[in-house]
């Protein structure tokens, strides 16, 4: 890179693509704007490079792009905690001012020392309210935060703002009543705080119920749910997925002597068969249809002269519907 020339790529920030005043460079040489970083090592605590991901233990934040390596950054002011050096006194009071949590409505603007003191200036003296939500869960800085009055703010947790299509509101969750930040997060909610059949689950299909008690009328109608003896205030293992598995449980469990197991280990099965198609065409060896020809070869069994040849059909017994078969187990 050199040190006196900035390429026009160089210009503009790889991040929010904005043109870059204050330079944010570390070891690898990959710079980005100094707002950037600084939500990066300040507000979401990742001292990585956003281009190489290379981890960046020091960035020195410059006015002209120049190598990391050429900077004498020992020598500038720093924030220790961040590991952030300045190339002087006013690029370091820019980057301090990012932090402010400052209200713009007052005529004189105050400034405050932390967010909630601002968040409650704002909502007593002008009764502006920010979305508890995206307070909690956005990494941005006090000025790049929104505020609406209360029926603004019901319209942005219901339907998102006007001025941006990519927000469509916060998700709701009926059981709850509560919103949340995105889809993502009201799954979290719904497989951690109530309840889902992991055997629908494992089919692909998601479906959450508010409480057990209607996980277990899923199972009842849907599946195969054990409700004998102990069975019956348990919760997950006494459901099935199949009659197999449920009578196997049944004799295992709950069978009181061995004619009583053997009874719970029945299971009625019943067979269709597919006719088989028939196979008649001359030459062709199959399972279905056996067909031997002798051609007029010499050699033994040679056809004599006028004689035809002869055939060996085996004709196929096609059983449409066998009886009910019943499996006993043998006599322990």
């Amino acid at each position: 890179m050199n040190s006196t020339t900035v390429k026009e790529s160089e210009k503009t920030c790889v991040l929010c693509c904005q043109d870059i005043d204050i330079f944010a460079l570390g070891k690898c040489d990959h710079p980005v704007c100094y707002r950037c970083s600084t939500k990066m090592r300040v507000l979401c605590d990742q001292k990585y490079c956003a281009v190489c991901r290379e981890e960046l233990d020091k960035v020195v934040f410059v006015k002209k792009l120049k190598t990391f390596q050429s900077l004498p950054y020992q020598q500038f002011p720093f924030e220790k905690r961040y590991d952030i050096y300045f190339i002087d006194e006013m690029t370091h009071s820019q980057y301090r001012r990012l932090l402010l949590s400052e209200c713009v409505r007052c005529p004189e603007p105050k400034v405050f020392s932390r967010f909630e003191e601002l968040e409650q200036h704002m909502r007593k003296q002008h009764e502006l309210f920010c979305c508890k939500l995206c307070s909690k869960h956005l990494k941005i800085f006090s000025y790049e935060r929104k505020w609406y009055n209360r029926k603004e703010l019901a319209r942005h947790r219901a339907h998102g703002d006007p001025d941006d299509t990519s927000h469509r509101g916060h998700p709701l969750c009926k059981f709850c009543d509560e919103r949340y930040l995105d889809n993502d997060e009201l799954l979290k909610h719904l497989r951690r705080d109530h309840y889902f059949c992991h055997f629908c689950d494992a089919d692909g299909s998601q479906e959450y119920y508010s409480d057990y008690r209607y996980l277990s009328e899923h199972f009842r109608e849907s599946h195969y749910l054990c409700e004998e003896g102990r069975c019956a205030t348990e919760q997950f293992t006494h459901a099935f997925r199949s009659e197999i598995d449920y009578k196997a449980h049944k004799a295992a469990a709950h069978s009181k002597n061995r004619a009583e197991a053997r009874q719970n280990r029945h299971i009625d099965l019943q067979f269709n068969y597919a006719p088989r198609q028939q196979r008649r065409n001359d030459g062709m060896v199959g399972g279905e249809d056996y067909e031997e020809t002798r051609h007029n070869r010499g050699g033994r069994g040679r056809l004599q002269m006028g004689q035809k040849s002869w055939r060996y059909s085996r004709l196929a017994i096609i059983q449409k519907r066998a009886p009910l078969v019943i499996l006993k187990p043998s006599r322990l």
